[in-house]
């Protein structure tokens, strides 16, 4: 959950670094990660409102708790994972002791008091506490003096801890960023001679492309630990109920706003920013909402106020998971953990909820999934908007009152960076969480520009967060304990190179598929991993949706996957075709046997004119027919060759592939027809001898061959379309906006050919009661076959009804949590 420190933090640039996601207990006050110097996520922290977790969290990581394993015996649960993050997180608890006791301290004009804020411990890890405290220290002489001194006349007191040639990118960030808060202009000569080691990218942020880039900092205007509120006292428009959560530079209250009537999470700092603007911009169902904030003089503070969700945060879920055996986590857990939260704030359970009761009876892998699909549908959206976030973790999702996640404590200060804009845009976030381009950016010296840290970042950091839902542990061990701060994000990195196998022994679908994706978002390089948002939200619905799964993801073995691996032009040409020659068969038999043989024998010149007609009829037709089918056919495989390309099919693609099975039927079905009036009339007006009687024969049989021909190659297509390579076109992405509606169309149009596939046999019956006795044979044979095709028509409606309707649990655009489950 966010944390109420992370406000105030002492980096007006924004530039945070955090050393861990989870301080120990001893020494934090509040939930959520480590105040590590700034932190844009207070807002969202806030905004987080934390419900309520902070005792949860602590409870989280007592020491050595016991828990039951499958077999029903207790061990230690830090036992159980060797590869916990312990060690790492005490730089995180050593940072906030720091920033606190300094916050707490008497001021004093020497730099030198600093030191005795450093604790006894190996140089590495001082610089890093030193480094953090100096930019506390600047920010608050900036304010008192007017300025901000120079890094130099603070590091003369500590030669033996951080040597000039030793400082890090983030402190020369933060006297650029508190110079410009008071109206200096920063000269890029002068620091690239004072920080040769940062000529580079010093150059780019004051001279070059960085300098245009506000975004990628964003100064905390206070430093200084934020006011009190008793319980029961009057704020503005505000009485606190109830603390949430507190830090070095915020608290975070429960609060009812009376203007309004409703209960809010209410951050209290003394810092301000803008963050509040960037975070307003979202109205999103699984994204917290900023209200609105305010400033007060007396005291001197800021507030800002959002939507208040008492369901605690994945973290506490995530408490419980480590101390349930695995074949003991259902779906109920995630509402376990909501209703204590719920008990801790005195809110009401809901009652009769559709959505808490199909949660519950969720296995664990399904729930873990949905809760990935919501998360990923946030993070798409800010992604949209231009906001990373740069914070992933279980202490940063809240829960409703029915367990729907809500995304919250945004690093809104690098929002709106195109592109790489340097360190500034890289740093924040928690260790145990970050992807590993994030790690190098935040380790970036002095020889190494900082890359870019992206979208797939925050993927990578949900991938973490699932996986330790599901497991009750995350997917790599970082073994042994470091020395410092570079020293635990070598180990992060490192680890990161080697994937786990999770508990589960992955003997179901949902678990083989859930471990799959998330093995994929986990890919150590981002050009190897998932590529959106909305790409995971597709992934997952699948491990939802496990029957869906085998439609997109057949198995390779299956006669589906092998027919799959055939030219489509192959296996269209074949469907039409099939259905077509055996129109042909018995048009021929019936019509030689009814009319066309005796008429041979009786008028001269008959046959030769008829073969000749048949030529040129034929000629046309075929060519004509092959050419279309071919057009049509055309664009469905440029779509599939985009897709083998590693590109998305277009929306001209799927349209193609919905509707190659109604231009077939019209093709067929209008050639057919065609014939059926040519034949007759042309034979009639040259040969007058032909009766009315033979002519409506002759066209009724070519009526019913055009029936033939249009119907079931339409089924036929429209079943290879929909169950093969509709699922390859959108297999990458999942994502079809105009889904709803092909489904509608499609199911409409199958309606429709089914009507016509019991008109074909009723024909046949006329024929059969008005034909010749020698046809009639021919005519009972085409009559069965026609009713064995009303059979086969009518399953395979059934066929891609289900088959659409199983898609439509991935593919609908419905976003309301409830369809989810």
């Amino acid at each position: 959950m966010p944390d109420a420190n992370d406000d105030a933090s002492p980096q007006p640039s924004q530039t945070r670094v955090r050393a861990a996601s989870n301080p120990s207990p001893q020494t934090r006050r509040s939930k959520g990660d480590a105040p590590i110097a700034q932190s844009i996520s207070d807002s969202q922290l806030a905004e987080t409102a934390l419900c309520a977790s902070a005792d949860s969290e602590n409870r989280q990581n007592e020491d050595a708790p016991k828990q039951p394993t499958d077999d029903g015996h207790l061990v230690n649960d830090r036992a159980q994972q060797p590869g916990t993050n312990d060690d790492c997180d005490r730089l995180d608890a050593l940072l906030e002791t720091c920033l606190e006791a300094y916050l707490d301290a008497t001021p004093d004009d020497s730099p030198d008091f600093l030191r005795q804020f450093l604790p006894e411990s190996n140089v590495e890890t001082k610089r890093f506490l030193l480094n953090e405290l100096i930019k506390l220290d600047m920010a608050s002489r900036a304010e008192t003096d007017g300025r901000p001194p120079r890094i130099e006349s603070l590091l003369e007191h500590f030669p033996d801890v951080m040597p000039l040639d030793r400082v890090p990118l983030d402190l020369v960030m933060e006297e650029i960023q508190l110079r410009r808060d008071v109206g200096e202009t920063p000269q890029a000569e002068d620091y690239q001679g004072r920080f040769p080691q940062h000529h580079e990218i010093i150059g780019e942020m004051l001279g070059g492309q960085l300098s245009s880039k506000p975004e990628a900092t964003m100064a905390v205007l206070h430093k200084k630990k934020p006011p009190e509120f008793e319980i029961g006292q009057r704020i503005d428009d505000f009485v606190i109920l109830q603390t949430l959560g507190s830090g070095a530079f915020a608290h975070v209250y429960l609060a009812r706003q009376d203007s309004m009537s409703r209960l809010v999470a209410l951050k209290v700092s003394q810092g301000t920013g803008d963050e509040p603007q960037a975070l307003a911009q979202f109205d999103h169902p699984n994204i917290v909402r900023v209200y609105d904030q305010r400033l007060l003089d007396d005291p001197p503070s800021h507030l800002l106020y959002m939507q208040f969700h008492p369901g605690g945060t994945l973290a506490d879920v995530v408490a419980i998971v480590k101390h349930t055996g695995r074949f003991n986590r259902r779906g109920e857990i995630i509402l376990q953990a909501v209703d204590r939260a719920l008990l801790r704030t005195a809110q009401a359970v809901p009652e009769q909820s559709t959505l808490r009761i199909k949660l519950s009876g969720l296995s664990w892998p399904m729930a873990v999934a949905w809760i990935g699909i919501h998360l990923s549908r946030a993070l798409q959206n800010a992604h949209d908007r231009g906001v990373m976030h740069r914070d992933v973790k279980p202490a940063n999702v809240l829960l409703s009152a029915e367990g729907i996640p809500k995304l919250a404590d945004f690093n809104v200060s690098f929002a709106g960076s195109a592109g790489r804009a340097g360190a500034a845009s890289s740093f924040g976030g928690s260790i145990g969480y970050m992807a590993p381009e994030h790690l190098r950016a935040i380790s970036a010296t002095a020889v190494t520009v900082p890359e870019e840290v992206g979208p797939q970042a925050d993927l990578y950091s949900l991938a973490i967060l699932l996986w330790e839902l599901w497991q009750g542990r995350r997917p790599f061990e970082c073994r042994g304990t470091p020395e410092s701060w570079i020293d635990a994000v070598e180990q992060q990195l490192h680890a990161r190179r080697h994937i786990n196998s999770p508990n589960d022994p992955e003997n179901d679908v949902v678990s083989r598929l859930l471990a799959q994706i998330l093995r994929d978002a986990l890919q150590y390089e981002p050009k190897d991993r998932i590529g959106s948002g909305a790409e995971f939200e597709a992934r997952l619905k699948l491990a939802l949706n496990p029957e869906a799964a085998r439609i997109f993801d057949p198995d390779p073995n299956s006669p589906l996957a092998w027919l799959g691996r055939r030219s489509p032009w192959l296996i269209t040409s074949a469907i039409i075709l099939i259905p077509n020659a055996l129109a042909g068969v018995y048009g021929y038999f019936y019509n030689f046997k009814d009319t066309l043989g005796n008429l041979f024998q009786e008028v001269e010149g008959l046959r030769s004119t008829f073969e000749t007609l048949s030529f040129c009829i034929n000629s046309v037709a075929f060519p004509l027919a092959a050419f279309l089918v071919v057009f049509y056919t055309k664009q469905v495989s440029r779509g599939l060759d985009r897709v083998r390309r590693g590109d998305q099919a277009t929306e001209a693609d799927i349209d193609a592939t919905f509707q190659l099975g109604q231009r077939a039927a019209v093709i067929g079905g209008f050639l057919w027809c065609l014939a059926a009036v040519l034949y007759p009339l042309i034979l009639r007006l040259m040969f007058p001898e032909i009766s009315r009687r033979e002519f409506s024969h002759f066209f009724l049989s070519h009526v019913i061959c055009g029936g033939v021909a249009a119907i079931y190659p339409f089924f036929g297509i429209t079943t290879y379309a929909v169950s093969l390579l509709y699922p390859k076109l959108v297999r990458k992405t999942l994502r079809d906006p105009g889904f709803d509606d092909r489904l509608t169309k499609t199911v409409a149009r199958c309606e429709a050919h089914l009507y016509l596939a019991c008109l074909v046999p009723l024909l046949g019956v006329t024929l059969l009661v008005v034909s010749q006795a020698d046809a009639r044979d021919v005519m009972l044979v085409s009559l069965i076959a026609t009713g064995l095709g009303l059979i086969a028509a009518f399953k395979a409606y059934k066929y891609v009804l289900r088959k659409l309707q199983t898609m439509s649990l991935v593919m609908s655009n419905r976003d309301d949590a409830t369809s989810l489950v």
